[in-house]
């Protein structure tokens, strides 16, 4: 049964497979047929435009046709494929097979035909085995046939040209006219309703979506489709007709410029309507407030700020920068800072905030969003830090020409927020070589590279100026040293770290020996050549005096040409004065730095100071008084004047010759001190040559150097003694020039035989004799030592041989002026007893003649000694002047026998012969006590004596100190009256106050009186000095009547601050007179007075008056601030000159 069976399979697949391949060729075919008529009637509707009954017919006709065509050529097959409806028989099966298969043809039917028998014997119960035998053969003959094979399906495939053509043709016209299909298959479908005929176009929407934020504008776009086009469209929209714009030939346009709500519009052209859309407004996320909160570091100043709907920010580095958003239609904020996108933190429905600390400038956006339109557009904002710069520091260095060695400096820091160190530093950049005891002393200052800090007071605020002086010489530099200074300053940044700003470097070194010595002669020369020039115009300013007082005699009035002379003479007077005032300060200045790095032996500065004196005091201050009152009378210029310039001139000629021996005097004197000084300096010198001559010999004789390096050395010693014995020999010439020459020692020996064993030495080197080299140094050494020694023991003994002869003839100088003092007297007491006719009147004019005989002896004497004596004044040549004059009168009027007048000139001979004794007594008793206190051999053999000098009065910076503290008891004073003016005053507290005010009257009281006093004191040698402390007495007085009225008011205090300022300024003004009171001693290391610290002191207080005008309202922006501070800034305040002399 198995073989019969599989013969059915097959025959069954091969039924499916025939009736499959039918229902293709179906569906091909009936496709093409319905599409194809359907197409037809398509374009007959469409064209035709029929009525209801036409396209009832045409509907009808497609459903029955389609449903005949369906049923016949796809349903039916269908059924069949699917053994639904009966098919094929397996005997029709097997004629289509045997029709493929021709061979097989009759054995597959025998064998179908033989199954069947099978099948009705086994009915039967008939043998059945040959029958099934046969069966099996058969099939199994049958086996390598696929039945399958006789459906051809390329057949089938040829019917798609049946379906082809109307496809294509639907799809052209679908693609190009789609409403040629569209339009009729509605009508056919709807055949019983009834259809207007369609307008020639029609509108199509182009935009898409119909959505728009609220409040944007939005563009609708619509194409006009159809045969004709109209001309115009309008859009209508909320009862409102709009004309579109026309873009093309079938495209309008139209914009709704701000969209707020959601609204509906249509098309509308030739009475055609659109359908009706709808634009939907989204709602857009929105900004309301913007709060930032910064939070600056702390050492900025400038704590918290709150910025309301400020965006862009100005911060420090640093600052802690807090956002706080309100928003509307908002989901969410995102903060984009530069490329970095940050979400906000939501902290309620429409509130969002984000904090940071910037450090970097960055811009920002802040984007809010929802899920309508997403993102929104954000304004771009500016976080603008603002780096904590470098601080700056400007430097001042104002150099004293007088102490050069003390640098001054004046300087201004500057930074964005403030300070925290100021330092001035400095190293060794050079270090001459010095011995171990000074090595010992200053090894902690001596360190060549190291660098040493000076910490100064920590700046304020963020502009401050600092003032700071420094004595280099406290460091210990000497000739040979370096140092390298500069000041550091470091700002108080507080993110990244203080910062330093260093100010340029300086150097100090000081000058060498020679450059001293060659400044110092420089000056000198030029000091004697302007002595010299003011002498000579002293003479001839004295020979014009004396023709102008004789022209006057001859005239009866002023005319013109008088007053011309008049006017001339004074004009060279007063040249002269700033001339010799012009020695004096150049004098004084070159001592000063001649002393500095390399100061003299206490006898030669005593010296200095002495002639120093004498140049001050050259132009007696009688004399000063006597052209100003001369002046006066110019001014004045009337007629009944002449008497008194007369007299004026006859004053006048007494100190004009005083004037010229005091030039004199000065010029002896200062060329004996230079001449002093030089013989020192030679001196030193010579013994420094001779240690180093005795260095060498020490260094041949241990031959260890080479003898070239030894000779070579040895030359240059030779070179250097060639030159300090051409010194000398100049110093001789100098000497000579003196007009006391000192005494001097012959050298000629000393020198041949030194020059001599320095050349054998020499050549002895050249021969390498090292041995006879090293004993000819020796000699040599100690010859030039020996003859230092010498030099300096001559000029000793000649110095204590000179003085005890000048006080031998001072002594006899004294009797001898006291002896004619007792004579004047008995002269005058003798002709005050005499009557006029007596014949003894004119024996009294010849003693009196005989007395001024002697008198001009004694002046002669007197000024030969004031050339040597630095002890006498410079006032006793002006007396033995006085003395002549005095008696040149007396004698010119005895013959008229004027008792009373000849008197009276003799009294005023003999108080100038009294002042005249007593100055040299003072003199002697002043050489005395210096030769007492000398030590022989020691050089110091010259120190003036006596201590008992009148103690000054109190200075204006004594006076100023006073007042500060009584400014400070009122200050307090002031505060306790405000707070028990408060709470109520009783009666001991009214007791209590009025105590302490009258004890501050009287201390006022007392700097008032101390003020007249030195206004007096000043005012005495006819100056106007003292006027300065006159006003500040008056106002004294102000402030004291206050006090004593217990009129304590701001007024009061202002005062106070007044006369602090105008004490500095006297006190200033007091340093600046060249009196005996502003001078600086000049000890050996020149240290200076409080000078420096009160010039500070005054530049503070002028500072603080200009820090009042810096302080820049609050609410200036930080950028005006900064240009305020800047102009403030170019208003510096430039350093006062130091030395105005």
């Amino acid at each position: 049964m198995g073989s019969p069976s599989l013969l059915i399979q097959k025959l069954d697949v091969f039924i499916r497979k025939y009736y499959l391949n039918r229902l293709i060729r179906g569906v091909f075919f009936g496709g093409g047929v319905l599409l194809g008529s359907g197409l037809f009637l398509f374009l007959l509707e469409y064209f035709g435009n029929f009525g209801i009954a036409g396209r009832t017919l045409f509907f009808w006709g497609l459903v029955i046709g389609g449903v005949g065509v369906l049923s016949r050529y796809i349903l039916w097959p269908l059924l069949q494929w699917a053994r639904i409806s009966k098919g094929l028989t397996y005997e029709q099966a097997s004629g289509l097979v045997g029709e493929h298969f021709p061979e097989i043809s009759d054995r597959l039917l025998n064998t179908l035909q033989l199954q069947q028998q099978l099948e009705g014997s086994i009915a039967q119960n008939v043998d059945t085995s040959l029958l099934q035998a046969s069966i099996e053969e058969r099939t199994e003959a049958l086996q390598p046939f696929s039945f399958q094979q006789a459906v051809h399906w390329r057949d089938s495939i040829s019917y798609i040209w049946y379906a082809l053509p109307p496809i294509l043709v639907i799809a052209v016209i679908w693609s190009l006219r789609p409403e040629m299909v569209q339009e009729p298959a509605q009508r056919i479908l709807a055949h019983r309703q009834d259809f207007v005929p369609a307008a020639p176009f029609h509108f199509q929407l182009i935009t898409d979506p119909l959505q728009v934020p609220v409040a944007s504008s939005f563009t609708v776009e619509f194409e006009v489709v159809g045969s004709s086009v109209p001309e115009v469209v309008f859009l209508e929209s909320n009862g409102n007709r709009f004309r579109m714009e026309r873009l093309n030939d079938r495209q309008f346009a139209h914009t709704f410029p701000v969209v707020r709500t959601s609204l509906d519009f249509r098309c509308t052209a030739a009475g055609v309507n659109s359908d009706v859309f709808t634009l939907e407004a989204l709602p857009v996320p929105t900004l309301l407030s913007l709060n930032v909160k910064t939070t600056a570091p702390n050492y900025t100043g400038r704590g918290i700020e709150n910025w309301e709907d400020v965006g862009n920010l100005r911060v420090p580095e640093g600052t802690l920068i807090q956002w706080q958003v309100r928003c509307k239609d908002t989901e969410s904020v995102r903060m984009r800072l530069g490329d970095e996108a940050i979400e906000m933190d939501r902290q309620a429905a429409s509130t969002f905030s984000f904090q940071q600390r910037f450090t970097d400038s960055s811009p920002y956006w802040l984007v809010p969003s929802n899920d309508f339109v997403g993102s929104t557009d954000s304004l771009r904002y500016l976080i603008q830090v603002i780096p904590d710069l470098h601080p700056s520091i400007r430097v001042n260095e104002s150099l004293d020409s007088l102490a050069r060695s003390t640098r001054r400096f004046s300087g201004e820091v500057r930074d964005d927020y403030g300070f925290s160190r100021l330092r001035l530093a400095y190293q060794w950049t050079k270090i001459a070589p010095r011995n171990e005891e000074e090595l010992a002393d200053k090894s902690s200052a001596l360190s060549s590279g190291e660098v040493v800090y000076i910490p100064l007071e920590e700046p304020s605020g963020t502009v401050d100026r600092f003032y700071f002086e420094w004595s280099v010489l406290d460091l210990g530099i000497t000739e040979g040293d370096a140092v390298e200074y500069w000041f550091e300053v470091w700002d108080n940044d507080g993110v990244n770290g203080a910062k330093m700003a260093r100010s340029s470097t300086m150097i100090f070194s000081p000058p060498s020996q020679e450059e001293v010595r060659e400044e110092r002669d420089a000056s000198s020369a030029d000091i004697q050549s302007k002595m010299e020039s003011a002498r000579e115009e002293a003479v001839l300013l004295r020979e014009e005096m004396e023709a102008l007082s004789r022209q006057l005699r001859e005239d009866d009035e002023l005319d013109w040409k008088d007053e011309r002379a008049i006017e001339e003479f004074m004009k060279r007077q007063e040249a002269l004065q700033k001339q010799l005032d012009e020695l004096q300060q150049a004098n004084e200045q070159k001592d000063d730095r001649a002393n500095e790095f390399t100061p003299e032996e206490e006898r030669l500065l005593e010296k200095q100071e002495q002639l120093q004196e004498l140049m001050e005091q050259v132009m007696s201050d009688e004399l000063k008084q006597l052209y100003e009152e001369m002046q006066r009378l110019m001014e004045e210029m009337d007629p009944d004047v002449l008497d008194e310039i007369q007299d004026q001139l006859e004053s006048m000629e007494v100190d004009q010759e005083s004037l010229e021996k005091e030039l004199d005097r000065a010029l002896e004197q200062f060329k004996q001190l230079e001449y002093e000084v030089k013989m020192e300096e030679a001196l030193d010198d010579l013994k420094e040559l001779a240690e180093k001559q005795a260095e060498l010999a020490e260094e041949t004789r241990n031959e260890s150097t080479p003898s070239d390096s030894l000779k070579a050395q040895q030359d240059s010693l030779n070179q250097a003694f060639e030159e300090l014995k051409k010194e000398l020999d100049e110093l001789d010439k100098a000497n000579e020039e003196l007009e006391n020459p000192n005494a001097t020692m012959d050298r000629s020996e000393e020198n041949e035989s030194i020059e001599e064993k320095m050349s054998d030495s020499s050549e002895q080197l050249d021969q390498d004799k090292k041995k006879k080299a090293s004993e000819n140094q020796q000699d040599a050494a100690e010859e030039m030592q020996q003859m230092a020694e010498q030099m300096e023991a001559m000029m000793q003994q000649e110095k204590e041989e000179a003085l005890e002869e000048d006080m031998d003839a001072l002594r006899a100088l004294l009797e001898n002026i006291i002896s004619l003092s007792f004579d004047e007297e008995g002269v005058m007491e003798l002709l005050r007893r005499t009557n006029t006719d007596d014949p003894l009147y004119i024996t009294y004019g010849q003693t009196q003649r005989r007395l001024k005989d002697d008198a001009r002896m004694v002046e002669d004497s007197l000024f030969a000694l004031s050339l040597r004596i630095t002890q006498l004044a410079p006032a006793v040549n002006r007396e033995i002047g006085l003395i002549n004059h005095h008696m040149d009168d007396a004698l010119a009027i005895f013959g008229e026998r004027l008792t009373a007048e000849i008197n009276s000139n003799q009294q005023y001979v003999m108080t100038s012969f009294n002042n005249l004794a007593l100055m040299l007594d003072d003199a002697l008793q002043q050489m005395q006590q210096s030769m007492s206190e000398s030590k022989p051999g020691s050089g110091n053999c010259e120190k003036p004596g006596g201590n008992g000098k009148p103690k000054p009065s109190p200075s204006a910076g004594d006076m100023k100190k006073m007042q500060k503290a009584l400014g400070e008891q009122l200050e307090k004073m002031k505060e306790s009256m405000g707070e028990k003016g408060k709470s109520g005053k009783d009666g001991k507290q009214q007791r209590q106050l009025s105590k302490q005010l009258a004890q501050m009257a009287a201390q006022q009281a007392a700097l008032r009186q101390m003020a007249e006093r030195k206004s007096q004191e000043l005012n005495e040698d006819g100056s106007s000095d003292g006027e300065q402390l006159g006003n500040i007495a008056k106002e004294m007085e102000e402030l004291e009547r206050d006090l004593v009225n217990r009129d304590v008011t701001l007024e009061t205090m202002a005062r106070q601050q007044d006369l602090m300022v105008r004490l500095l300024e006297a006190e200033t003004a007091e340093r600046t007179r060249g009196e005996d009171d502003k001078r600086k001693s000049r000890t050996g290391n020149q240290n200076l007075s409080e000078e420096p610290s009160q010039l500070i002191d005054y530049l503070k207080l002028k500072n603080n008056e200009l820090e009042l005008l810096r302080t820049v309202p609050l609410e200036l922006d930080s950028y005006y601030r900064d240009r305020v501070n800047e102009y403030f800034n170019n208003l510096d305040v430039t350093t006062p000159e130091l030395n105005p002399r």
